[in-house]
């Protein structure tokens, strides 16, 4: 919806009618008129008793204007206003002098208060009751006198999440388009917000260096020093002779691009749980080898995860050929009762009773691998392996190697042995493929003939050998529309695809996130050895209506962050989640959905549309090749329509 205009303001505020305008903003001129308040009021009152200097905390705004300076014309007549809790205004930053002058005759200056009931709509008081960026445009105001400006304003919080007051930036219109007005005070508000917690990180990060000083000796084993993102501190000559590096190369910021790491350097190091048999492999430019990683978390004496220490114990990875790789999880294990999840849960119990391929669909984080193993866990397979394989994650070189196998000396530098293949390991029981969607086309096309043959082929070996395996497949792309684009074969994803599960994003089970974070609180507590009780109501309810793009993967590492950063004791705060969450919590930004004039035409025909593909299917009885034709579309854009209107198949 478009911004309220002048006859708009005459319409409400001189003939009392309602006019369609903006939601936040008629709902805010409605409660100015019920405040008393004379659209004509000039000037406005200032508060009482008189307002506090600002304190360190807004001291620091004035790092927004450098920042400001250097991307913002000097020309442009831009102010900065920045106000107390209570709508206050405590200090005006100007990016060209006149402004100054300007907002001075708009009568907003030091003193002045303005919150609803003292300045009526505005974008300070939108700010302060929707608690986001919002912007207040033009005849939006509810004061006549401040129709010739457009504003900007959002909240500002400490790091330990306690509102400090807000910050708007006004200009005089039509100078400035509000819209990017809003855009830049989002921007600065993010750049502020990461400068605290830079200056925080960097406390941290002298903090780290004391504590490893003494412990990395040059005569001791290879070491590195990372941060919790996987970022390279500190490296010993013994590591940088392990990995095969130069001196230049050991400044580099990140291990995983010096080397191949499975898994990688990033993965072992967000995780600040201690451990001693981290099974790792380094593929370097003519040999890979196999260690054992000893990770020992690092804290301040605030109980922040710093990072960890990582050693490595060069020696081969032995599997007994007695230990079958088990799936750990079963539905159990998969919390929730909202009816998306309860739909995908039976759905998966019914396709344990059976032996047939599995393919599950959902975005990332959504516990397709939780699925995996639970379908396997309740299936007559039980007994026996069940091997779990990133396809995005195995080099592209070695790929068919690790998956089929090779015989004795298949290729320059091969075990004399031979080595048994992934797949061939899974015999009897299930491989699951997770990111199958990033598998090289060559490897589909030979995935294909076991699929259809039960029969695989070493590399180096004529021989066939029969095997038993049940695959799931999973992935986060839209399979159907890499079909379209040559990089899915059609063929290997009806193989597959016998019976396809679709797994709920975490947005559309918002109910289940108390129990979510209750369990992954009460996992980390006794991994950590710590008592946190639980998180504070306001976090949950911001937890609630969060979007989670990484599904229930972010909310468990925002959870895990969280119980490390915590004392142990106190219930989970804003300066214990991580900083990107913690920011996108607390300044999220108020949005009114724009009106659909053809809103209900638009639902009737997709209706109509998906009670055309139901009618097909139950036609076709199932037959996808036949309810294609009867629809005239190809096979995989049918797939794609019933994924949409989530027709089960």
């Amino acid at each position: 919806m478009a911004f309220a205009n002048y006859n708009d303001w005459v319409t409400f505020t001189q003939e009392g009618r309602t006019p369609a305008v903006r939601t936040p903003i008629l709902e805010s001129w409605k409660r100015s008129r019920q405040s008393g308040l004379s659209p004509q009021m000039f000037p406005i009152k200032k508060a009482s008793p008189a307002i506090t200097p600002p304190d360190e905390f807004f001291s620091q705004i004035n790092t927004l204007l450098g920042f400001l300076l250097k991307i913002v014309d000097k020309t442009t007549r831009l102010g900065i206003i920045i106000c107390g809790n209570s709508g206050e205004i405590i200090d005006i930053l100007n990016i060209e002098a006149t402004i100054g002058e300007l907002l001075d005759s708009f009568g907003l200056r030091k003193g002045i208060v303005l919150s609803e009931d003292s300045a009526g709509t505005n974008a300070i008081s939108l700010a302060m009751v929707h608690k986001g960026a919002i912007i207040c445009y033009g005849a939006e105001h509810y004061l006549q006198k401040l129709h010739s400006l457009g504003g900007a304003a959002a909240p500002v919080y400490d790091v330990d999440g306690t509102p400090k007051g807000f910050i708007a930036l006004y200009c005089v219109l039509p100078e400035m388009n509000v819209k990017i007005l809003k855009s830049l005070l989002v921007l600065l508000i993010y750049f502020f917000d990461q400068q605290t917690r830079l200056q925080r990180s960097k406390y941290l990060h002298d903090q780290l260096k004391k504590q490893v000083t003494c412990i990395f000796k040059e005569d001791q084993k290879a070491m590195l020093l990372v941060n919790p993102a996987g970022y390279l501190r500190q490296i010993n000559p013994t590591a940088i002779k392990l990995l095969e590096m130069s001196e230049k190369q050991s400044d580099e910021k990140s291990p995983d691009a010096l080397a191949n790491f499975t898994p990688s350097i990033k993965e072992i190091s967000r995780s600040a749980i201690p451990s001693k048999d981290i099974a790792l492999e380094i593929h370097l430019s003519k040999k890979r080898l196999q260690v054992i990683c000893e990770r020992t978390p690092l804290f301040s004496e605030k109980d922040e995860f710093l990072g960890s220490l990582l050693v490595f114990n060069e020696q081969a990875v032995k599997h007994s050929s007695k230990d079958v790789p088990k799936a750990r999880y079963s539905f159990g294990d998969i919390l929730g009762n909202a009816p998306l999840l309860k739909h995908s849960k039976e759905l998966a119990l019914k396709a344990a009773d059976t032996s047939v391929n599995v393919f599950l669909h959902g975005a990332s984080g959504t516990g397709k691998e939780m699925f995996a193993h639970s379908i396997h866990n309740a299936s007559e397979r039980k007994g026996h392996p069940f091997v779990a394989i990133n396809c995005a994650a195995i080099p592209r070189e070695i790929a068919e190697s690790e998956l089929f196998g090779y015989a004795p000396g298949a290729f320059t530098g091969a075990k004399k042995s031979g080595n048994i293949g992934k797949l061939e390991a899974a015999d009897k029981g299930t491989i699951f493929l997770d990111e199958i969607g990033d598998m090289p086309t060559e490897l589909q096309a030979k995935l294909l003939r076991l699929l259809e043959s039960r029969t695989i082929t070493r590399i180096g070996d004529s021989r066939e050998q029969p095997i038993n395996i049940r695959v799931i497949a999973a992935s986060n792309r839209d399979i159907p529309e890499l079909i379209e684009t040559k990089k899915f074969r059609e063929d290997l994803y009806y193989r597959l695809n016998v019976i396809s599960l679709n797994l709920p994003l975490l947005s559309d089970c918002r109910e289940d996130i108390p129990v979510l974070v209750e369990s992954f609180v009460s996992h980390f507590n006794e991994i950590m050895g710590k008592k946190v009780p639980g998180i504070k109501d306001e976090i949950m309810e911001h937890f609630k209506s969060y979007s989670w793009p990484g599904n229930i993967r972010e909310l468990k590492n925002a959870i895990e962050f969280s119980v490390m950063l915590n004392s142990g004791e106190d219930a989970i705060a804003w300066k214990d989640l991580p900083g990107k969450l913690r920011t996108d919590l607390l300044y999220r930004e108020i949005s009114t959905p724009a009106s659909d004039p053809f809103g209900q035409e638009r639902r009737e025909m997709q209706n109509s549309e998906k009670a055309l593909y139901e009618k097909a299917i139950v036609l076709s009885q199932n037959n996808m090749s036949k309810a294609a034709k009867y629809l005239n579309i190809s096979r995989s854009t049918l797939y794609r329509k019933l994924k949409a209107f989530e027709i089960p198949y």
